[in-house]
């Protein structure tokens, strides 16, 4: 497993919002990803902020019936170009990586989906699948690895 970072991107689901300090990993979108010839449910994790809101984008998307690639390239666009959507924005939620382990350690979640493609396009052949507590394990590594480097 590569590529942890400090920060990460979740989308809200729906428009509820969690009480002030609580938050569960059902307060955010998941997917069903094929385990086996099952499937199970993964918390849907972004490694950008922009990457979460192009997520979203193609749900409002979908959701409104729109079927248009040019006006999901225009959206990007805005974005790129500094105009962010405040609408969308609000349902993309920033968390400290310590703040994702605890909120996995609490859930009852068993994977987590990184960085998937927007809801709207392919899906590509590799999907990053991880069991969420190897995922946590490894970010806990991280984080105290990085809390050590710190204090020497």
């Amino acid at each position: 497993m590569n590529g942890w970072q400090e920060r990460y991107w979740l989308l809200k689901q729906g428009r509820r919002v969690p009480a002030a300090g609580e938050r569960r990993a059902e307060d955010f979108v998941c997917c069903e990803v094929p385990v086996g010839e099952d499937a199970a449910m993964a918390l849907e994790v972004f490694t950008s902020r922009e990457g979460a809101e192009a997520e979203l984008w193609g749900m409002e998307r979908l959701a409104a019936g729109e079927h248009y690639p040019r006006a999901a390239n225009q959206y990007r666009e805005r974005f790129t170009e500094g105009e962010p959507n405040e609408t969308l924005s609000d349902r993309v939620v920033e968390l400290a990586g310590y703040e994702l382990v605890e909120m996995l350690d609490d859930s009852g979640i068993p994977y987590v989906l990184i960085d998937p493609s927007p809801v709207d396009e392919p899906i590509p052949e590799g999907l990053r699948i991880e069991l969420a507590a190897a995922f946590a394990e490894e970010l806990r590594r991280l984080l105290l690895g990085a809390m050590k480097k710190s204090r020497a």
